[in-house]
């Protein structure tokens, strides 16, 4: 069994077109579907958008299917140049860079003590036919320079709402995580909210050839 965990339904759209055996059902107010694809046994949940919603949906999906993988994919934007919009990517580390106790505990920002680290190890094995890059995940729309130069100083090229909270969730549970990254915005190229909403569906498109290609490769 794999698990999705995504937090649009647009995003999700046009693999659900190419799955067999669909069935919708909620779990925990969250739209579901219990599907195959490629053969294999699937999960897809929409969580909805950010850290909170994301990390709930995806133990959830733990505890009542206990998955081989979880398996993010959606839209996310780029922090910098060395990312495209329209390109898919495979991330390796996962942060969240709006988790900051630098002020009072003297620490990186993104730093979580409990686990003693900033960045969560996402899944890679197999899947160097997508140019690996690290993600920053914060609880808000990332547009302002403040923010674009935080997460370059944290190495990261591309950010999201999601990534970093299910990585956290995924490293509790020793469950293996996949995120896969389509970019719909980048910094610098003109007003990222407007690149975003003209290139939503776009990157959706191309999900589905991406996907389970990554299927094929870890199950």
């Amino acid at each position: 069994m794999i698990c999705f965990v995504i937090a649009l339904k647009k995003e999700s759209e046009e693999l659900l077109k190419t799955a067999t055996c669909v069935k919708e059902f909620v779990l925990a107010d969250k739209p579901c579907y219990s599907c195959k694809l490629n053969g294999k046994d699937a999960i897809i949940a929409i969580s909805g958008i950010g850290k909170v919603s994301s990390a709930l949906t995806t133990q959830l999906l733990i505890d009542k299917y206990n998955p081989k993988f979880i398996l993010n994919f959606g839209t996310c934007g780029g922090m910098n140049d060395s990312v495209k919009i329209l390109e898919y990517y495979v991330v390796e580390k996962c942060c969240q860079y709006d988790f900051d106790v630098s002020a009072i505990d003297d620490v990186p920002i993104g730093y979580i003590q409990e686990y003693n680290r900033v960045y969560f190890d996402a899944y890679v094995n197999g899947l160097d036919f997508l140019e690996k890059k690290n993600i920053a995940s914060s609880d808000k729309f990332t547009h302002k320079y403040e923010d674009v130069k935080t997460i370059n100083d944290m190495n990261c090229s591309i950010c999201d709402m999601e990534a970093g909270a299910i990585a956290q969730v995924c490293t509790s549970n020793g469950v293996p995580f996949v995120a896969i990254k389509g970019i719909s915005d980048v910094y610098g190229n003109g007003t990222q909210p407007e690149q975003f909403l003209e290139n939503l569906k776009k990157v959706g498109k191309g999900f589905p050839s991406v996907i389970l290609k990554v299927l094929d490769a870890i199950c």
